[in-house]
């Protein structure tokens, strides 16, 4: 009952005040688009909950990776093993359980794993013009691993008005103390209305962090360096196309959890694990023609190409010997989208989409000057393809809406095993979601979705072979099944010229979850040996959200709350699910001086997580009586030095607290000095 209870007094308040609001008031309301839908709707004309990332937020965030961009929102919770990585826990799912999207593209690989991993932060956060984090299971527009959520970040494209050729540029710099970081990025627009291109170039270079109470760890230096150009071509008013080339690359990023001796260790697991290189490469070619046909409205067509690096060099702590890895995917992706107003009250989205990944993987051991092939991470030259055709369907009443969509999906997965007749799997789904959308009145929606997810076993589930953290030894397994997810969630949202209010709880039935279990063997070297089983029923449920009240000189409060509880029951006996975030959230408040200055003071609080699952408990990142609570105390300073030219100061963590956000694999930065400059030319 206390979960309902905010919900129902919001409902309330928006009962008693059923007028609309003056002309002069709604007018003032920031309406932001977002594509959720596969198609450019405001945020509060669709029943998804939705948490977004305006290009505005982004210039106010401390960056250095893209989840960094991720922190504070409603429903999303950062995990960092280490330095240079990080990812998004949506509604207590993170990996491969989300999907994650560039543009619309798929980041999300064959080796994905449904535990932290490195790859979101293989896109440049610079070049991000806003994210869309799609709350609940998305599988109907977008596919199997949409179980927690959806990720999509839309990066910038030029956009020039005439017929003359102009230009214009941004160059941004940043130092950071606790991390010794400084980032440094550049970019340049130039075109007209027909043709315009953008160039970013980026560079990174990360020390040593030094933690709450000043102690340092070793392990954390890491540089990265990235680029990207995108061009537009508008051939017409209706038709246009986008090609875009993003790289980034960390030469050598070390794995500080590894390297370190974790709870309940002795000594750390490896003297030597470096991540050399972690490396994306992505082609894209985009055509969008809104002319209006009998079919569609609007139709859009993209192509893509995406290469991953995880190329790893290790030494076990007690060894002189050096494992190489070389683990890569080849992703080709194609997909179609057409939205049609049937008639005034009733749209359709429909289309198809097709994925094949490749993995090439490699592993040699040298050995007293030796060098010897050993068997590989993954299956070499195995795949994964994909063919999924889905529609979508609103319809419009005179108070609400109802969305109705469904989605086909097709798979075959291919471990080219020769020493198995069993290594060709064939796997085929049928998926569905329904939404609700009540206009209480112009300011207030009631919302509520339920729908079922699925994530299809993929390489890294099936055909894995080689060390996992705590001392263990995976095996293949080819005998998995699909995962489901089945969520309800009910919410509100209120917009105004002064408030925005986004509310929601959800119910989460996560069934047959693929996890990793120990087989009662070990190996020579004395490592439990473990495979991926369908074995686990998760419960989940809890409550994201997140108020924004702007006063009349423009200063604004924010705060975010969220909560995930979740309880896994595994051959009938229950624990609590594992790597579950902990109450959290934030309260901000930016206060606007003058035209030059704003201070904006901001409080980040994570409650005590102690419910831990057995393999939280053997995990060396966590500690096994719990991950204590903590509150951050953070102050910032924002002068417009010009009309073109802002400079940023920041004191983060001022009273030096030690403390982990749970299940990372390190302690946060401790006090830490920010400063920036932001020049636009």
């Amino acid at each position: 009952m206390i979960l309902f209870t905010p919900l129902l007094l919001l409902a309330g308040l928006a009962q008693e005040n059923k007028s609309p609001l003056p002309q002069e008031e709604t007018q003032q309301v920031d309406h932001i688009l977002v594509t959720a839908s596969k198609k450019a709707q405001a945020i509060e004309n669709i029943s998804t909950a939705v948490s977004v990332v305006t290009k505005a937020e982004i210039l106010e965030k401390n960056i250095t990776l893209l989840p960094d961009l991720l922190r504070e929102e409603a429903g999303v919770y950062i995990q960092q093993t280490t330095p240079g990585q990080g990812i998004p826990i949506i509604r207590g799912l993170k990996g491969s359980e989300n999907v994650h999207l560039i543009d619309g593209m798929r980041l999300n690989t064959a080796f994905f794993r449904n535990s932290p991993n490195q790859y979101l932060a293989l896109v440049d956060p610079f070049m991000t013009e806003q994210i869309e984090i799609i709350r609940g299971p998305a599988s109907v527009l977008y596919g199997g691993d949409a179980l927690g959520g959806v990720l999509n970040v839309i990066t910038h494209t030029p956009d020039f008005s005439g017929s003359d050729w102009q230009h214009q540029g941004e160059l941004f710099f940043s130092y950071d103390s606790a991390d010794e970081k400084t980032l440094s990025h550049l970019s340049w627009d130039m075109g007209n209305e027909k043709i315009a291109t953008t160039f970013g170039l980026s560079y990174q270079d990360i020390g040593t962090r030094t933690i709450g109470g000043g102690a340092k760890i070793p392990f954390t230096s890491y540089s990265s360096r990235a680029f990207n150009n995108k061009w537009l071509f508008n051939i017409s008013e209706d038709q246009s196309v986008v090609f875009d080339l993003q790289f980034l690359s960390q030469p050598s990023t070390p794995r500080v959890d590894d390297l370190i001796a974790g709870f309940g260790q002795t000594q750390p697991d490896s003297s030597l694990f470096l991540f050399s290189p972690n490396e994306r490469q992505f082609a894209h070619l985009s055509y969008s023609d809104a002319k209006a046909t009998a079919l569609y409205d609007h139709s859009s067509y993209d192509l893509s190409w995406q290469l991953i690096k995880d190329h790893r060099i290790k030494s076990n702590f007690d060894s002189e010997d050096i494992t190489k890895e070389q683990n890569e995917s080849s992703l080709l992706s194609f997909q179609t989208t057409y939205d049609k107003s049937v008639t005034k009250h009733f749209d359709l989205v429909y289309g198809l989409d097709y994925y094949y990944d490749t993995i090439t993987s490699a592993k040699q051991k040298l050995s007293q000057g030796v060098e010897s092939q050993r068997e590989p991470r993954f299956p070499n030259d195995s795949s994964m393809r994909h063919m999924g055709l889905f529609v979508d369907a609103t319809k419009y009443f005179e108070h609400q809406d109802i969305t109705f969509g469904l989605r086909y999906s097709d798979y075959r997965i291919d471990l080219n095993n020769p020493n198995s007749s069993e290594d060709l799997l064939d796997l085929s789904d049928l998926t569905w979601h329904a939404g609700w959308l009540y206009h209480l009145d112009d300011s207030n929606r009631l919302f509520s979705n339920l729908g079922r997810g699925f994530r299809p076993p993929n390489i890294f589930d099936l055909g894995q072979v080689g060390d996992r953290p705590g001392n263990r030894f995976n095996i293949i397994n080819t005998d998995i099944k699909p995962e489901t997810v089945y969520t309800l969630d009910l919410g509100i949202k209120h917009f105004s010229h002064s408030w925005f209010v986004d509310f929601a709880i959800f119910y989460s039935q996560y069934n047959d979850k693929i996890t990793s279990v120990e087989t009662g063997n070990l190996t020579d070297n004395g490592q439990f040996i473990v495979q991926s089983q369908n074995i686990n029923d998760v419960v989940l449920y809890g409550l994201e959200s997140s108020f924004e009240y702007k006063f009349a000189n423009s200063s604004e409060f924010n705060a975010v709350v969220n909560y995930t509880w979740g309880e896994e029951t595994t051959n009938g006996l229950s624990e609590p699910a594992d790597r579950i975030p902990p109450l959290n959230g934030f309260i901000g408040y930016k206060i606007i001086l003058n035209s030059q200055w704003s201070l904006n003071p901001k409080i980040v609080f994570a409650g005590t997580q102690n419910r831990l699952s057995a393999r939280d408990i053997r995990d060396a990142r966590i500690n096994p009586l719990g991950t204590g609570g903590f509150v951050s105390y953070n102050f910032y300073a924002n002068w417009n030095l010009t009309s073109s030219a802002k400079v940023r100061f920041g004191i983060e963590n001022i009273f030096d607290k030690k403390y982990r956000e749970h299940g990372s694999g390190l302690e946060a930065q401790g006090r830490n000095i920010h400063a920036s400059i932001n020049y636009m030319f």
